[in-house]
């Protein structure tokens, strides 16, 4: 039998900040920033409002922030509040292979951490990078093929808590046992179904998915046992969540080929499948000059994987609208623009985007990749217009640059906080790594 937990959980122990590769320091710093906007800008969502309360009446020992809110909270019920409101706006990051939004769990649990003990910059962004590529790995397992996850589970439900703990763990300076133990809990508290996507439920699975990594951390830490073959155990994580799950595609090149390079940072404030359409959409709105009324039917072919994840013809609430392909569709052509705006409770019930979104024809192409779409406009008076996106904006091949996730990120603190806060610790976000204690930025995120 391979050894796969545990040889990922000695890779974790024996990574040393210096031998990261700047790019990979450099991303990990990239996803920190990318998460700290979104929790910020995720926070007054009432999806976290609602959890807050609830939660205020059984939390514990109010120690730790809660991003954007005044209220403190116990280590565990802190974590999954900040992961919450990181995945609130559906602007959270996502790696394409396994559609996994990694840094909200992790980014979350090292916040809760960094509360309590003094923490330094290279110690936490060095800890994201591990939780991040670690649970990416992971992932693979489930999802290179030949290997096949059921559409109907949440990566991010199952594999964030992992990623949680060997952040946690290796803040905690845990050694390999302690590490093969963290992830044995947390991956035995693996959970998320994708058919709660478009309610609360939906976000609650990121912020669980927190909450139980950080657990597992402190569990082992105390000496709280489990087996060390919890990934590829003949009862194990592997084949629990896939069908001929690929072990290999875990530790392949572990340490030479980066799994968080290809970490994709959302533009527009929905499922990652939906943005070719958005670009598509865009290209076509640039080029032509035409009234969104005026459209007699959109042609959109794209992957199979964006009408499992996001055929919602007919959204009735925001939520529902922010895993729509036919309300971006509608939107972006009628508006020339894919934002916050673009997917109000308004917005939603705009009978001329209704109308539209009515006309949006959805054809599925397993040749299409998944970061790519191509959208016909047809117009009322016979003109036609056709857009192609072959990789989306935050895809590998055309990546996010550092401007526009600083450019996000304050713009997401903005909801938070007035705009000289919000650019003050947005800017401060991008030079954490020299911070010697990372305490006095976990408290300046707090309201």
């Amino acid at each position: 039998m391979t050894h796969t937990t545990r040889e990922l959980a000695r890779f974790a122990v024996n990574s040393r900040f210096e031998d990261l590769p700047q790019k990979v320091r450099h991303e990990g710093l990239r996803a920190f920033v990318n998460y700290v906007g979104c929790a910020a800008g995720g926070a007054g969502e009432p999806v976290c409002l609602k959890m807050l309360e609830t939660i205020s009446e059984f939390n514990g020992k109010s120690d730790c922030i809660v991003i954007g809110s005044r209220v403190k909270l116990d280590a565990l019920n802190a974590a999954l509040m900040n992961s919450l409101s990181s995945a609130a706006l559906s602007f959270n990051d996502t790696h394409y292979q396994t559609v996994i939004h990694p840094t909200s769990p992790v980014g979350a649990a090292l916040i809760s951490l960094a509360t309590r003990r003094k923490v330094s910059g290279r110690e936490l962004i060095h800890a994201a990078v591990l939780g991040d590529e670690l649970c990416c790995r992971i992932g693979n397992i489930l999802c290179t093929p030949p290997a096949e996850c059921a559409v109907g589970l949440s990566t991010t439900g199952l594999l964030g808590c992992i990623g949680a703990a060997i952040a946690a763990g290796k803040v905690m300076g845990f050694n390999e046992d302690q590490m093969t133990t963290a992830i044995g809990i947390a991956a035995n508290q693996s959970a998320g179904i994708r058919e709660a996507h478009a309610s609360m439920s939906s976000w609650f699975t990121p912020g669980n998915a927190a909450r139980c990594g950080l657990w597992a951390a402190f569990l082992a830490e105390r000496g709280y046992t489990c087996p060390d073959t919890m990934i590829e155990g003949v009862k194990g994580f592997a084949v629990s969540f896939s069908s001929n799950p690929q072990l290999h595609a875990a530790t392949d090149g572990l340490g030479d080929n980066w799994e968080i390079l290809s970490l994709a940072y959302k533009p527009y404030p929905c499922g990652v499948v939906v943005h070719p359409v958005i670009d598509a959409c865009l290209n076509i709105s640039a080029k032509q000059n035409f009234d969104g009324r005026d459209i007699e039917r959109v042609e959109v072919t794209v992957n199979p994987l964006c009408i499992q994840l996001c055929n919602r013809p007919a959204p009735q609430i925001r939520a529902q609208a922010m895993v729509s392909f036919p309300h971006w569709t509608a939107t972006t052509l009628m508006h020339k623009e894919a934002g916050l705006p673009q997917v109000t409770e308004a917005m939603v019930h705009d009978p001329d985007i209704a109308a539209l979104r009515a006309k949006v024809v959805a054809h599925a192409d397993e040749k299409t990749g998944r970061e790519a779409a191509h959208v016909k406009v047809v117009m009322k008076d016979g003109r036609s217009f056709e857009g192609h996106c072959q990789h989306a904006l935050s895809t590998p091949q055309n990546p996010m640059t550092d401007r526009h996730i600083a450019d996000k990120t304050r713009l997401q603190m903005e909801i938070a906080f007035d705009k000289a806060r919000a650019q003050r610790v947005a800017d401060a976000c991008w030079t954490i790594i020299d911070t010697d204690d990372v305490r006095p930025f976990v408290e300046s995120l707090a309201a």
